[in-house]
Formats: C-alpha cells, sequence, structure tokens
C-alpha cells in the first residue's frame, strides 16, 4: 500500500485551489460538502466559481497564489491544467508544509482524492493509488447500488439511540446488538422499510433482545481450506469478519485474514505451540476461558492433519467451558474440485456424523486405553476416504452425464 487511506476533519480548515478554471470546479464541488473555507487563486473564474463565490461558498483572488497565501492552510490544490504553473504550486506547498494535490497529474501530487461514495455521514472511499480511475469510479457505482439512500439516516439515527441502548445493555451486548440491526438494516427486506419507519424498527429490536441470549459466547469452526475470500460461504465471511478471537494455522492464507477486524485477536496455532511449549487444546482453552462473556470465536479449520485429528478433544474442552460449539461448512470438495480448490475433504466426510468422528479420528483421547497409533489411523482413514470420495465423484459424474 503506497497511499495510506485516512478521513480528514476539514472544519473551519483553510483549503486554497490555484486555477479558477474548469479544471478547478470537480474539485471545489467536491469540497463544498465539507465545512472547510475555501480559497481559490485564479484569474478569468469559470461560471460555476463565480456563482459559488456570489452565494458566499468560497472566495475568490482574482491573483495569482504567493507563498503567503498558504499560512494556515492544510490542503493546496493545483488546477491550472499547466504542468509548469503546477510544478511552482509544489514548490510553494513544500516550502510551506501544506500538501498538494496536482489535478490530472500523480507525479506532481503528494495526495490523491479517492473515488467517494456519499451516504452522510457515511463516506467510503475507493482508491487505485492512481493506476486506474476509470476502475475506481465503476467500483463506486457498484458500491452505490448496495448501500440505499437512507443508510445515512439509519446512521444518524443510531448516534441519537445509542445512550438509550447503553442505559440498558452491558458493553459486549452493545456490540452484539448493533452487530445484529446493522445485519437486518443492509437486507434487502430491511432496505424497504420506509425512512419514517426506521426509528420504530430499531425500539422494536431493542425490545425483543435478548441479552441471556446473546451473553453466551459460540465457538465456531470455520471450514477455510480454500485460499479464495470468494469461495467462502456468506455465514463463513460474515463470521470472520465480526469475530472477537480467531485460531488459525500456518495453511490459512492471508486473504482469508485480511477479513477479520482489527480489533480482533488472531492466535497463530502453530507459533503459539511453538513459542510456549502447549499443546494446541491448552491454548484454546486458556484463550476461550478468557472470552466466554458472549463473544464469537473462531477457529478456521484448513486440510492440516494435525488439526482434524486433535479437533474432537478441543471441542470436548469447549464444552466443558459452556461454550457452545457449531460447525459452519465451506465449498464440497466434489464441486470445488473443477476450480482446482479441494475444501477440508477429511473434515467434510467426517463432520456429519460426530461419533464417528470422535471415535475415529480423535481415538487417543476420546479411548485413552487404545494403544497411539497415529500412523495408522491416518493410513486407515486416508485409505477409507479416498474410496468414499471416488464413490461420490462417480455418482456425480454419472448425474452430469
Amino acid at each position: 500500500m503506497k497511499y495510506f487511506p485516512l478521513f480528514l476533519d476539514l472544519a473551519q480548515k483553510k483549503i486554497a485551489i490555484s486555477g479558477a478554471g474548469e479544471t478547478a470546479v470537480p474539485k471545489i464541488r467536491l469540497l463544498l460538502k465539507t465545512d472547510a473555507l475555501i480559497e481559490v487563486f485564479g484569474k478569468m473564474p469559470a461560471p460555476d466559481i463565480i456563482n459559488w463565490y456570489k452565494r458566499g461558498m468560497l472566495v475568490h483572488h482574482d491573483r495569482e497564489l504567493k507563498s503567503d497565501d498558504l499560512q494556515g492552510c492544510l490542503l493546496l490544490y493545483g488546477a491550472n491544467n499547466n504542468p509548469e504553473k503546477d510544478r511552482k504550486i509544489l514548490a510553494l506547498g513544500e516550502a510551506n508544509g501544506v500538501l498538494v494535490n496536482v489535478v490530472d497529474n500523480l507525479q506532481l501530487s503528494q495526495f490523491i482524492t479517492p473515488a467517494i461514495v456519499d451516504r452522510d455521514p457515511i463516506t467510503v472511499a475507493i482508491g487505485t493509488e492512481g493506476t486506474a480511475p476509470v476502475l475506481a469510479r465503476k467500483i463506486k457505482a457498484r458500491v452505490e447500488d448496495l448501500l440505499p439512500e437512507s443508510i445515512g439516516r439509519v446512521a444518524k439515527i443510531s448516534t441519537a439511540f445509542r445512550k438509550r441502548v447503553a442505559s440498558k445493555l452491558s458493553s459486549l451486548q452493545i456490540r452484539s446488538f448493533w452487530s445484529s440491526y446493522f445485519e437486518r438494516i443492509l437486507t434487502k427486506k430491511a432496505r424497504e422499510i420506509p425512512e419514517e419507519g426506521l426509528l420504530e424498527n430499531l425500539e422494536e429490536i431493542l425490545e425483543n433482545f435478548d441479552p441471556e441470549h446473546e451473553g453466551k459466547s459460540v465457538f465456531y469452526l470455520v471450514e477455510s481450506s480454500t485460499s479464495n475470500p470468494d469461495l467462502l460461504t456468506v455465514k463463513a465471511r460474515r463470521l470472520i469478519e465480526n469475530a472477537d478471537v480467531i485460531f488459525y494455522d500456518n495453511r490459512i492464507s492471508k486473504s482469508i485474514l485480511e477479513l477479520a477486524r482489527r480489533e480482533a485477536e488472531l492466535v497463530q496455532l502453530d507459533q503459539r505451540t511453538e513459542l510456549e511449549g502447549h499443546t494446541r487444546q491448552q491454548i484454546i482453552a486458556s484463550i476461550c476461558q478468557e472470552f466466554s462473556g458472549g463473544e464469537t470465536i473462531l477457529q478456521l479449520g484448513s486440510d492440516s492433519l494435525q488439526m482434524w485429528e486433535s479437533l474432537g478433544s478441543e471441542i470436548t474442552r469447549i464444552e466443558e467451558l459452556g461454550i457452545k460449539f457449531e460447525f459452519v461448512p465451506g465449498i464440497s470438495p466434489i464441486k470445488s474440485r473443477h476450480t482446482g480448490e479441494r475444501s477440508g475433504d477429511l473434515l467434510s466426510v467426517f463432520v456429519d456424523d460426530r461419533s464417528r468422528w470422535k471415535n475415529g479420528v480423535d481415538l487417543s483421547y476420546i479411548h485413552p486405553r487404545q494403544p497411539l497409533n497415529t500412523e495408522g489411523l491416518r493410513e486407515q482413514y486416508s485409505k477409507n476416504l479416498t474410496g468414499e470420495l471416488a464413490s461420490a465423484e462417480s455418482g456425480m459424474t454419472m448425474r452430469e452425464s
């Protein structure tokens, strides 16, 4: 990432624009959505700039920008449509410690303005680091289709309702409540709620919210052998994006982990077992004890033999802590063979029959008197699995033909 995205508070901040022609108009139109103090420098102003000046929306100076004009200035735009003039503007900005953007000139710009989806107070910024502005506009159009016009009003109502929610729920329950509410709002059905019905809908959800039910942690085993986030199920992706704790091993791709919240605790099990000398079960149980008050806990399940061999024991310990367990399946390994992805072959076969899964895969923990023969177990269930998958794929091929 070359350009770091951030949102600046421009309220009552001075923004200077060098150039008053048509090149400056789109930038000024965008800046007028803020509470910035806009000053435009340049002769022969465009009609829009004259109109904005007469309406008191900006200040226009019928001359070239000078160094003294940049005192107290936060940002400077060069919109002269003249490379030589804009180079001088860049030099002026650098000399006065002001960040400069030269319109349509990435090489002379110290910052860039992204494509913006405006659903005040919600703003979505889309950037391609200047490499493909047309693509950014295409993405913007897609995002605008996803976000209803009323979403800004939802945010404002939520802000006004925050004290009411805080007086009734604990801090952990508050996040769960808002997550549930916004999930409903962003569905197609909720989009159809008229704006005047949004507050009433929020009142109803708060009234029916069950803190006792929401106050219990859930441990999700999310099958994620794929390295492509687009191949995750909708539920798996949503859980990863909202989880409080995520356990994973070195087989989980970076692109999958990028979906997690920045505030989430990410636990690399292979690394932790090596550093601390504890087993996977001990690490998971220890951390789960700290997060048993309503948090969402995830283990990203790969096709690691170590992962599925110890899974039965891990789940037994989790349930002993009073944490509910739920398996979230991924893409069928039969379906995904056409895309080159194989998603949790062993886990997909065993998860539907938990007794077989525990007794066979985790034999050393469930039946401690049985001799340890891990390699034998691997060979035995690898053969069984191969036969089951071959049979299933054969049946699939016959149905397709």
